[in-house]
């Protein structure tokens, strides 16, 4: 990710879009590739990709996507994208968070990780993004911020065999 990615998912953060209307955006981006390609073609003229743009997206984000276009940035606006995601839930005190897990928790569970997580980190909310993996043989993985708490058997293993190496 460059500095120039950041700088434009600030701007769009800052330009204060909806977010449906910037997931719509990005919707169109992901669901037909070729548009994202044809208006980052040199060879297409600028006025051409503008008219493709007035035809497709609401008034609130034409005036970002054709400064996107004519600074020829377009091939990097689904990583604009992603970063304005991230940027956007960190602004409103959002952490983001994983749980792996061997056995998918139920609801109750979910939440409890989400108390814990707002105890621990302070923040307003928290968007636990759910991975399985069977390989910790049981137990779970929770990663937030730049901790990770690891209460599986796979971790528990590892951690005998250092204290058994250092020995």
């Amino acid at each position: 990710m460059t500095q120039t990615v950041i700088n434009y998912a600030k701007v769009l953060y800052e330009l204060q879009i909806p977010d449906e209307i910037i997931m719509e955006a990005e919707t169109y981006f992901q669901n037909v590739p070729e548009l994202c390609s044809a208006l980052a073609n040199p060879v297409i003229p600028l006025n051409e990709k503008y008219a493709v743009i007035e035809d497709l997206f609401t008034d609130q984000m034409k005036n970002f996507l054709k400064t996107v276009c004519k600074n020829g940035r377009m091939r990097q606006i689904r990583e604009i994208f992603d970063v304005y995601q991230t940027y956007s839930k960190s602004q409103r005190n959002i952490l983001q968070a994983t749980l792996v897990y061997v056995t998918e928790p139920t609801e109750e569970q979910k939440e409890k990780f989400k108390v814990f997580l707002k105890e621990r980190y302070g923040c307003r909310g928290v968007e636990l993004k759910l991975l399985e993996d069977r390989e910790l043989i049981g137990g779970f993985v929770l990663r937030a911020g730049e901790r990770e708490f690891d209460w599986s058997i796979r971790g528990r293993i590892k951690q005998l065999e250092q204290k058994l190496i250092r020995r």
